[in-house]
């Protein structure tokens, strides 16, 4: 035999034994969830050294390789979610947000405007004009700056003052709904790709809902708190004047509970809005309650020591999450609670700076979802672009998870609505390994039917295709591994697809070999014809098919993509082991000119 074939058949040597090497560990593993979560654990943000963790496997499975085979939601389990995007509180947030904006670019027109405010559970602004502004002044303003955005309704009289009301264009409304839910599904996929979860579906479900499978999650509460977390972040400097009359608010939160009823008390907008028109909140203050969770899971008013339970600020967003860079579990050098540490973006420190500056000694207030996380006091300038959030508990273990969830929202950024589970599944095990057994039962059959076959009709040729079929599985299998892709049941069918078409790249390269023996060439020489000539049909064949696989991986989602991905494996592996492994041997049972082929 040649040099040649020697080199060829080592080739193939190797690339069975690096299969064998990266398919064990799917094998061999029977914590498949354990081993994936190890080869993510370097991208985590937990505070444990990584020389501390221990690695208590056996010997034989260290010296493998950390690569797995993940399995999908329709095999291992996990869980599926039905979310709800509240597009309608995208509009009302997006009227909310322009009120600053209208006042700086009414103010640099040289219009004063004493009050803008949304009207309460309206996607409409109620515009006052200051002294000297009259009505010709704000309508020329609002239809100059915001022609088909906001339209005029007409005037309202609010808490005993007229106002003109300046409603949401319907066009402009549809327009942020559709935008909220394409920004929410971002979002989500960002934060799932963040927790590590492989080949998650994320697909809009309708008009404002979104479907989420999260294959191998178990812990339903976590995956809900990461997903659903709208996570506006804030920052407005406390309101010290108001904050100096804490008796007073007192008083009048006492009353408003009595006036107001437990339903109303409860909106912080309408307490807000019930306050102002007491004249205890003066016109550009807002009071945020601090929050903390009960053990039923219900939300209660947090008073602390030298605080009441709520800060009064001032109306005016410093910073927002858009501002933040990065955000990671930290330690408070001096308690060792666990605190979220914040990085700012170039423009973010720059005002951060300005502001820390400008005020030392006052108080800032950092907001998340409308309620306050801490309000601590400045002490000198920070200059470094960075900030920290505690998280107000004593049991660590709760504190440092919350602090989690939160850097991890902080980096992939805040929802533009409110999200709300409308249905969740949590898929068991039992259902995936009844559905992982019945689907290799299929594979099985149809790959023992399939060799059956080849080897019956093709005699010993046929024994070259089943060599050549058993390591287009292995090679199949080992790169699926080495990608971290997802074997979901649409998968598995795209794996029997595989084993189908590596058996017809043989047969149109063995019946070629037989019309070249009926010809009268020897075995060598028909053998060669064969494979030389039947080289384009296969290709042709394999190539388009893998234009279509592309062509599903890239429009598909969820399952088809799974399959897509098998089925592209699959074609690589099939032109491997049709065209290289099987000519080798070949070449080996006709490397005299004398042989008999047995075909």
């Amino acid at each position: 035999m040649s040099a040649t074939w020697w080199t060829r058949f080592l080739i193939i040597v190797a690339s069975v034994l690096a299969g064998v090497y990266f398919v064990l560990p799917s094998i061999l593993v029977d914590d498949q969830a354990a081993l994936a979560a190890k080869a993510a654990s370097a991208n985590s943000s937990s505070a444990i050294a990584e020389d501390d963790a221990v690695d208590d496997r056996p010997w034989y499975l260290r010296a493998l390789p950390d690569v797995v085979i993940q399995k999908g939601i329709d095999i291992q389990g996990g869980i599926d979610l039905t979310l709800q995007v509240e597009v309608d509180e995208a509009v009302l947030s997006s009227v909310q947000r322009e009120i600053k904006p209208i006042r700086d670019s009414s103010q640099r027109e040289g219009i004063q405007l004493e009050e803008v405010r949304r009207a309460r559970g309206e996607a409409t602004l109620l515009i006052r004009g200051g002294a000297g502004v009259g009505f010709d002044d704000i309508l020329g303003f609002m239809t100059d700056k915001y022609e088909n955005i906001y339209a005029y309704e007409g005037t309202r009289v609010v808490d005993e003052r007229e106002f003109h009301a300046f409603a949401i264009t319907d066009e402009r409304a549809d327009q942020i709904r559709e935008q909220a839910v394409e920004q929410a599904l971002e979002t989500l996929r960002n934060r799932i790709d963040e927790t590590g979860v492989k080949e998650p579906s994320i697909v809009r479900k309708g008009e404002n809902q979104i479907n989420v499978q999260l294959p191998g999650a178990v812990d339903e509460k976590q995956a809900v708190k990461a997903i659903g977390t709208t996570a506006v972040l804030e920052f407005m400097m406390v309101d010290e004047d108001a904050m100096d009359q804490q008796g007073t608010i007192s008083k009048a939160i006492f009353s408003a509970e009595t006036e107001l009823g437990p339903t109303d008390f409860l909106d912080d907008q309408v307490l807000d809005t019930w306050l102002r028109s007491q004249n205890i909140l003066a016109p550009g203050s807002r009071l945020f309650w601090e929050y903390e969770e009960t053990v039923d899971g219900r939300m209660r008013a947090k008073p602390t020591q030298g605080s009441p339970g709520w800060v009064v600020v001032k109306d005016d967003i410093i910073l927002t999450g858009d501002d933040v860079n990065d955000a990671n579990v930290a330690f408070d050098s001096q308690t060792g609670q666990p605190q979220v540490s914040l990085s700012f973006k170039p423009r973010g420190a720059r005002i951060f700076d300005e502001v820390t500056a400008e005020n030392v000694g006052r108080r800032f207030a950092i907001v998340l979802d409308r309620q306050v996380r801490s309000a601590p006091v400045i002490r000198e300038r920070i200059s470094g672009g960075t900030a920290s959030i505690s998280m107000g508990t004593q049991d660590m273990l709760t504190a440092r998870n919350e602090a989690a969830v939160l850097s991890l929202v902080l980096r992939t950024g805040s929802l533009p609505a409110p999200v709300t589970v409308g249905n969740i599944k949590v898929v068991g095990p039992t259902l995936g390994a009844d559905a992982i057994l019945a689907g290799t039962q299929a594979t099985l059959i149809g790959f023992g039917f399939v060799l059956i076959f080849m080897v019956v009709y093709y005699k010993k040729s046929g024994v070259i295709s089943v060599i050549g079929l058993l390591c287009n599985v292995l090679f199949v299998m080992a790169l699926l591994a080495i990608a971290g892709a997802t074997l979901t049941l649409p998968g598995i069918a795209g794996i029997a697809l595989t084993v189908g078409m590596a058996v017809d790249c043989n047969i149109i390269i063995f019946e070629r070999i037989r019309e070249e023996r009926r010809l009268g060439k020897n075995a060598r020489s028909a053998s060669e014809a064969g494979f030389s000539k039947a080289l384009w049909a296969v290709l042709d064949a394999n190539i388009t098919t893998f234009i279509a696989g592309v062509v599903l991986y890239t429009y598909g989602t969820g399952p088809i993509k799974g399959f897509a991905v098998t089925l592209m494996i699959g074609i690589i592996t099939t032109l491997y082991t049709g065209i290289f492994v099987s000519r080798t041997l070949m070449d080996f049972l006709t490397r005299k000119a004398s042989a008999r082929l047995s075909i």
